[in-house]
């Protein structure tokens, strides 16, 4: 089996592509909501967000048949963040106006709590134990 200690190969970043409706709307969110930054746009249909080194790129296309409808318990997550304060990320998101999905709570892994965006994806934020 092949070493995975290679660092000519080393992995720099990974980021989760979500199909988006309208791209100025979640371009929108994710930097005027989420506090994310503008990484860059690809003509009118590709765009890439980027916050503290985490990014996801947002591509203008119709959506996929997702199993979770709007306001169903965000049990599903489409992409998970590691964070150092839970607690004060979710008053962060609160006060700029975020939809929960779930609210913080405290689980045997650490403090969690779940975003939905305005395409219904779930997104978690996650401190550990």
């Amino acid at each position: 089996m092949p070493s995975t200690t290679n660092h000519a190969s080393s992995l720099i970043y990974v980021a989760p592509v979500l199909r988006v409706a309208n791209l100025a709307r979640s371009l929108a969110h994710y930097r005027e909501t989420l506090g994310f930054e503008l990484e860059f746009v690809h003509g009118d249909f590709y765009a890439s967000v980027m916050r503290e080194g985490c990014r996801l790129h947002l591509k203008a296309a119709p959506p996929l048949p997702r199993a979770q409808e709007p306001g169903e318990p965000g049990d599903h997550i489409d992409a998970c963040f590691g964070v150092r304060d839970a607690r004060a990320l979710a008053a962060t998101f609160a006060a700029r106006g975020a939809t929960f999905a779930l609210q913080p709570r405290t689980q045997a892994y650490g403090i969690e709590f779940y975003l939905r965006d305005p395409d219904g994806y779930i997104l978690g934020f996650v401190e550990a134990a």
